[in-house]
C-alpha cells in the first residue's frame, strides 16, 4: 500500500527549491548577511539595505580583513628575519673572535717558552731573541687574519687618516733630503684591515726649514 505522504528528504528538497524560486536568500546572500552581522549592523538595517550596498560593504570588510591578515603575516616574517639577523651577527662575531684567538695561540705558546728560557738565559741577546720570536709570531697571526701593518719610511708623504702626527722632529735630526711636512720617523706602526684603519701609524714630521 502506497503512503500518502512523500519521504521527509523529498519534502525538504522540494521546500528548498520552492524557497529559491520564490527569491529566498542564496548562499552568497547568507554570507553577506553573516559579514554584516559580524560588523555589528542591526538586523533591521540589514533587511532594509539594498543588495548592492550590502554586497559592497561585505566586500570592503573582507578586503580589509585580508589586508589585516597580510599585515600580521608580514610583521611575523619581519620579526623572524630580525631574530635570525641578530643570531647570525652574534655567530659571526663569535666566529671572528675565535679565529683571532686561534691565530694568537702559537704566539702565547712562544711567550711561555720565552718566559721559561728567561730564567736560564746567559745573555741579553738570548732573551731578546726569544722576544723577537714572539713578536714575529704575533705578526704572522695578525697577517693570517687580514691585518696589515701601516708604516712609513723617512721622507714618505704624510697621509691623514693612516698617519697620526705626534709633532715635529728637532732641527737637524730629520733626513736632509726629506721635504718639510713629510714623515721623519715612525714612532709606532699602525694597523688596518682592508680600508678600515684600526690604528694610524704614529709619526714625527720633518719641520719647515729655518731661514738664515
Amino acid at each position: 500500500m502506497t503512503s500518502e505522504h512523500p519521504p521527509e528528504d523529498v519534502t525538504d528538497a522540494t521546500a528548498a527549491a520552492d524557497h529559491a524560486e520564490d527569491g529566498g536568500p542564496g548562499d552568497e546572500t547568507i554570507q553577506i548577511e553573516a559579514i554584516l552581522v559580524d560588523l555589528g549592523v542591526p538586523d533591521e538595517l540589514i533587511d532594509a539595505m539594498p543588495a548592492e550596498v550590502a554586497s559592497t560593504i561585505a566586500r570592503l570588510a573582507t578586503e580589509k580583513q585580508d589586508a589585516d591578515d597580510a599585515k600580521l603575516r608580514a610583521l611575523a616574517d619581519f620579526r623572524n628575519f630580525q631574530r635570525r639577523s641578530i643570531e647570525n651577527e652574534a655567530r659571526a662575531r663569535r666566529d671572528g673572535l675565535a679565529s683571532m684567538v686561534r691565530a694568537l695561540m702559537p704566539a702565547i705558546d712562544h711567550f711561555d717558552l720565552a718566559l721559561q728560557s728567561a730564567a736560564t738565559a746567559t745573555s741579553v741577546e738570548q732573551l731578546a731573541q726569544g722576544v723577537q720570536m714572539v713578536r714575529e709570531e704575533i705578526g704572522r697571526s695578525l697577517e693570517s687574519n687580514g691585518v696589515v701593518v701601516i708604516a712609513a719610511a723617512a721622507g714618505d708623504e704624510f697621509e691623514p687618516g693612516r698617519h697620526e702626527a705626534l709633532g715635529m722632529m728637532p732641527p737637524g735630526q730629520s733626513p736632509e733630503d726629506a721635504a718639510a711636512g713629510s714623515v721623519a720617523v715612525t714612532v709606532s706602526p699602525g694597523f688596518a684591515i682592508g680600508e678600515l684603519v684600526l690604528r694610524p701609524a704614529k709619526v714625527m714630521l720633518v719641520p719647515e726649514a729655518r731661514e738664515g
